[in-house]
């Protein structure tokens, strides 16, 4: 084998052992709906690639989703599908738009958002594990909605450290960074949810907040981890 062939060979095996998994389990509560989403987060060459399933067995609904993500965890590419609702997306991010087509609710849709250099963060919760653990106390973002009157429509939202708090996860204390997230501008009196992530990881823990005006309260926690190698 020539030098070349030696030097591409220890690449790979540097990738492939470089490169991990990880399965996450969480369980959304809200009154007596519940909600299964179960992650899967591989780290990647360009930073992260995630695959969500969601599943609420009581209503029959089931969606898919996958995020490409930078090493900051902002999005640079999503896919969205929605078997029930005949909506099946993909979305990706060129300098300051993001180009979304597909199909939504059984029609064809093509969308350009203009946006600025804030981060995209479509992954959300998960997302928000870099700022969980840095110092920064306040940022914006751009996320992208599925439900609701913020449907295929682009938003931005501001996100504030509150204090460092124990919670119970498990029935284990757990040290955590409170994380407040609130459409912005004026529109952070129509919703506000709340977030909390491990303070040596950042591993998103816990939401609990309104989905919408006028809504019960949702719960959402980590139920279970497991690293893949």
């Amino acid at each position: 084998m020539n030098k070349k062939g030696v030097l591409i060979t220890i690449i790979v095996l540097l990738i492939n052992i470089i490169l991990y998994s990880e399965v996450r389990s969480y369980e959304e509560k809200t009154k007596n709906r519940v909600t299964t989403h179960n992650f899967v987060i591989s780290t990647s060459p360009s930073g992260y690639s995630i695959s969500l399933s969601s599943e609420n067995k009581q209503e029959n609904t089931h969606t898919d989703q996958k995020f490409e993500l930078d090493t900051n965890l902002s999005a640079f590419s999503w896919q969205y599908e929605n078997s029930e609702e005949k909506t099946k997306v993909t979305a990706r991010r060129e300098a300051n738009n993001i180009f979304l087509d597909g199909i939504h609710k059984g029609k064809q849709i093509k969308k350009t958002y203009k946006i600025n250099d804030l981060s995209w963060n479509q992954s959300f919760n998960i997302g928000l594990e870099k700022f969980a653990l840095s110092k920064e106390k306040k940022l914006k973002f751009w996320a992208i909605g599925t439900s609701g009157s913020g449907d295929m429509k682009i938003t931005k939202f501001s996100v504030k450290k509150k204090k460092a708090e124990t919670i119970k996860i498990d029935d284990k204390n757990v040290e955590a960074v409170h994380v407040e997230i609130s459409l912005s501008g004026l529109l952070s009196l129509f919703w506000t949810g709340h977030y909390w992530y491990h303070s040596v990881d950042g591993k998103f823990l816990r939401y609990r907040g309104k989905n919408k005006p006028g809504a019960s309260i949702t719960v959402m926690e980590l139920i279970n981890v497991t690293d893949t190698e």
